[in-house]
């Protein structure tokens, strides 16, 4: 994990220096995302779901997300009054603390990491915990704290555009394709699905590397360290005690460990500028935490070997 790690920051890298130059613009960033998220996302869930070994111990991976997910939300919310946050920030720094990158960061770096962790988990994890989590949760404290905000309440037309995006159907048709019994695909099939399954952490890290902006970090930097440490640090704990709660081992265990301890989730900076929380902190909480991640995730993966 260690190379791909440094290999996603040298991405990053690249992605900020492209912006720089002039060559991509922030203002292109939608169009990345629209190739991850309708053509490489998809492909790559595929081939992981129907060339994964399926057992009923992956039902318990969501629930684990959702416990980790909730005792991120009353730390967040009990620092939050403990430090008395105004409501904008309140809602900035739990929606950027309590939800991580399982999908356009953690999938794609688990998925070049090679063995020693389970793809199939990192899947489910992602899709049935974090992709609604975004939706629900995330949405509900944006509106309820941000100044265009109108109260606690869920988007429920997004969540169902959301449920219904390209890897949600990748989702439910690699697994029914799975408990078919087909293992393998027609060579011009399968190979196409691996070069767009190839692309989703390039992708995602220029990406990254366009929207990420040290500027963000002036005027919050004090929230931004706590919500790093609880994010990147804390998260990993909570993931791996209740993984062993649930009686997680091996790799759902390592892969629940690591999908919790995620950087910030870029949909809560889109979330939050669109009702108005702090998204300037946000926007802070992303660069840092995804930047130190390259560098925590490593050596989370070592110490559960």
């Amino acid at each position: 994990m260690t190379a791909t790690a440094l290999g996603a920051l040298f991405i990053i890298l690249v992605g900020v220096v492209l912006r720089r130059a002039g060559l991509l613009r922030q203002e292109d960033g939608p169009a990345l995302v629209r190739i991850v998220l309708y053509a490489a996302l998809p492909a790559l869930v595929f081939l992981i779901l129907i060339r994964a070994d399926l057992d009923a111990e992956l039902a318990l991976v969501p629930v684990a997300a959702w416990l980790v997910h909730g005792v991120m939300l009353a730390t967040c919310f009990g620092l939050a009054a403990l430090w008395s946050m105004d409501r904008p920030l309140t809602g900035a720094f739990v929606t950027s603390t309590a939800v991580g990158n399982t999908g356009f960061f953690g999938l794609p770096l688990i998925a070049a990491s090679g063995a020693g962790v389970s793809l199939p988990a990192a899947v489910m994890y992602d899709a049935l915990g974090t992709g609604i989590m975004t939706f629900t949760t995330t949405v509900v404290i944006a509106s309820a704290f941000g100044e265009r905000g109108s109260g606690a309440a869920i988007d429920w037309e997004r969540l169902g555009r959301a449920l219904s995006l390209p890897p949600m159907w990748a989702l439910a048709i690699g697994i029914a394709v799975n408990l078919m019994g087909v293992d393998t695909l027609p060579m011009a099939i399968e190979r196409p699905l691996e070069l767009l399954s190839a692309a989703v952490l390039p992708l995602v890290m220029l990406y990254a590397g366009l929207i990420i902006d040290a500027r963000d970090l002036r005027q919050f930097w004090a929230v931004v360290t706590a919500s790093a440490i609880l994010r990147l640090g804390m998260a990993a704990l909570v993931g791996l005690g209740v993984g062993l709660a649930l009686g997680l081992r091996d790799e759902l265990l390592r892969t629940v460990v690591l999908m919790a301890a995620m950087p910030t989730a870029m949909m809560s900076l889109v979330i939050g500028s669109e009702f108005k929380v702090r998204y300037e902190m946000i926007a802070g909480a992303v660069l840092v935490t995804t930047l130190l991640s390259t560098m925590t995730l490593p050596l989370i993966r070592s110490l559960l070997t």
